[in-house]
């Protein structure tokens, strides 16, 4: 009985023990390990790093040759400046993205540092392209009321609506929530990873890289459902702007990125992608999930050129309001996005309408009819086919 007892003495100090153990081993990051094979080349006399770096360089540079093709047209006929500040900044999303890929694979041991920028630009493409589709909704002559509701932009009524609806706060905030989120994501990464809190080869708690890895995934979750509610609730007045291919142009660019760097880290994590005589460990960590998505852009490059044409905009037979370096400029500038945040929808979006008015996108007079005649179109609120107000891009 006696023996039983200490038996069962020792087993719980045995079970506390490994307890203490393991729960202090849960908060000590894994070592990477750096060690593998002596490198030798893959192509003639150019290592895999080599050929990584010369590949995302050429790949970027193609994509940037596509992409500025795209912009110049948009900055030389610059005649909507409202909706074409807002297709400049989507657009540069490529050019990006491939710089960051090219860095990362150039410098890889420092990729980790700088890879959460990819977020950072997706989230200035996905709230400028929330502002595009306002203004898109706001070429039409009901425009303002099927934003802020029946009366909100009727100046006849003397006090106009100063406040937007719940559901139009919502959609705003949570598409724009995703800019100051992003840089809080960098931040904290570059922070964490100083202080040797990140771990990103490990999934405990005790670490950052788990609650980074899941606000990323909450924040950009919430941008991209915010935006396709925003698309369902004015489908009516959007469907002709091919919307949701605009949207999988650049959004697809970050979720590939995701998935690709998710897949990777499995893969290296359960020791199926192990340093080569061809790669090393940054190589396969941090090199290569940058590499692909950096090959994947001039795909996503000649896809701009479908979803973000410039002919309309040509073909309006409507002067450029700006020179072309001057209409980069103003897309490049950013204050309205930043200050969007601060100042609420119904001022900007406001602000956004009278520009739209000045610049003569929206006919201020309307004559009734059918649309055959000249009058307005039943389904659209436009006039007929040849005077339509609306850029259908």
């Amino acid at each position: 009985m006696e023996a039983f007892e200490i038996n069962l003495v020792s087993r719980k100090n045995y079970i506390n023990t490994s307890s203490i153990i393991n729960s202090a081993t849960s908060r000590i990051c894994p070592s990477e390990n750096l060690n593998g094979p002596a490198i030798v080349p893959i192509i003639g006399s150019y290592t895999f790093h080599e050929v990584a770096t010369i590949a995302s360089g050429a790949c970027g540079l193609f994509s940037l040759l596509i992409c500025s093709f795209v912009i110049a047209g948009h900055a030389t006929n610059y005649s909507f400046p409202v909706q074409q500040r807002q297709i400049i900044r989507i657009v540069l999303l490529i050019p990006w993205v491939s710089l960051f890929s090219f860095i990362v694979v150039l410098e890889e041991k420092a990729g980790v540092y700088i890879v959460e920028s990819l977020d950072f630009g997706c989230a200035i493409a996905l709230s400028a392209f929330l502002l595009l589709m306002c203004d898109f909704v706001l070429s039409h002559p009901d425009g303002f009321d099927n934003l802020f509701g029946t009366g909100a932009g009727a100046k006849s009524r003397g006090s106009l609506q100063t406040t937007g609806p719940a559901w139009f706060k919502c959609i705003w905030y949570g598409v724009l929530q995703f800019i100051p989120t992003s840089i809080i994501i960098w931040i904290g990464t570059i922070i964490t990873l100083a202080v040797g809190k990140y771990c990103r080869q490990s999934n405990s708690v005790h670490f950052a890289h788990l609650w980074i890895t899941i606000l990323k995934f909450i924040v950009t979750t919430i941008s991209i459902l915010c935006c396709l509610l925003f698309y369902s609730k004015n489908k009516p007045k959007l469907l002709q702007h091919r919307i949701l291919l605009k949207l999988f142009t650049f959004k697809s660019i970050i979720g590939l990125n995701v998935a690709q760097t998710f897949i990777i880290n499995i893969l290296a994590g359960h020791g199926t992608l192990t340093p080569t005589k061809y790669m090393t460990y940054h190589d396969i960590n941090d090199g290569l999930a940058s590499l692909i998505l950096a090959c994947e852009m001039p795909f996503f490059a000649v896809l701009m050129l479908f979803a973000f044409p410039s002919k309309p905009y040509k073909n309006s037979n409507k002067a450029a309001s700006v020179g072309p370096i001057k209409a980069i400029v103003q897309a490049l500038d950013i204050r309205d996005l930043l200050g969007a945040i601060v100042r609420g929808p119904m001022r900007l979006v406001r602000e956004q309408e009278r520009e739209i008015r000045r610049e003569g996108s929206m006919k201020m007079e309307l004559q009734g009819g059918r649309s055959g005649s000249g009058g307005l179109d039943e389904e659209t609120g436009y006039k007929g086919s040849s005077e339509r107000v609306g850029m259908a891009v």
